[in-house]
């Protein structure tokens, strides 16, 4: 019992005052450590700079070209995806155009890290979305049909295309509504007619489909 009692006291005097000393320990520590990440933050921050000024969005080729300036870092990694496929050394303040290779079909994440040669500041640009798409986008025309005769000087264009596609008619825009039907109608010349359609992406894939119709009159 005495034991017991004696254990008691031990634990609600000097236990309770062990366990906040350990605890005020651990928080300086990580209070510390979160201070020294703060102050290389923002020294690297005010260290020099590294900007994109020119990055396409989307692209129908594995490769982009990418514009941009540096300040104070002596090396720029290039990264697609979160894998570095290249580098540029930069000698003093310069701007720098890089072309890279290796992206994906579809969605791609580009971004750049500058770095001084003693590798004790680093600077990491923002994450740039590339949308790569090689393939042309679908066209098809469900009216006129190609070297038709009609008897009105008015025809009916109607077809039907990817989401998203912009559309042109004779180098005129189209509407495309959310599923990529498009309609619309042109005026026609006596004989001969030519019509161009357009199919264009936002990757500048283009897809054309070339339309002979003859208006003659009645």
């Amino acid at each position: 019992m005495i034991l017991t009692i004696l254990t008691l006291i031990f634990i609600f005097t000097l236990g309770i005052k062990i366990i906040l000393n350990s605890s005020v320990l651990v928080a300086n520590f990580f209070e510390k450590k979160n201070n020294q990440n703060l102050n290389q933050k923002t020294e690297d921050d005010f260290y020099g700079s590294l900007e994109v000024n020119n990055i396409p969005t989307a692209t129908n080729e594995a490769s982009i070209i990418i514009e941009g300036s540096v300040v104070n870092y002596d090396r720029i990694f290039f990264y697609i995806n979160d894998k570095k496929i290249d580098e540029l050394e930069i000698f003093g303040n310069d701007n720098f155009l890089k072309e890279i290779s290796g992206l994906k079909e579809g969605d791609n994440k580009v971004y750049l890290i500058g770095e001084t040669k003693d590798k004790k500041h680093s600077k990491k640009t923002s994450i740039y979305n590339v949308f790569y798409k090689s393939t042309k986008p679908k066209l098809e025309i469900e009216t006129p049909q190609d070297h038709s005769i009609v008897s009105t000087d008015e025809i009916l264009i109607k077809g039907s295309t990817d989401k998203e596609v912009f559309v042109r008619i004779n180098d005129l825009p189209i509407v495309v509504d959310a599923n990529g039907n498009f309609q619309t109608s042109i005026k026609l010349k006596e004989g001969e007619n030519k019509i161009k359609i357009e199919a264009i992406d936002i990757a500048s894939n283009q897809e054309i489909k070339n339309l002979t119709v003859i208006y003659q009159k009645e």
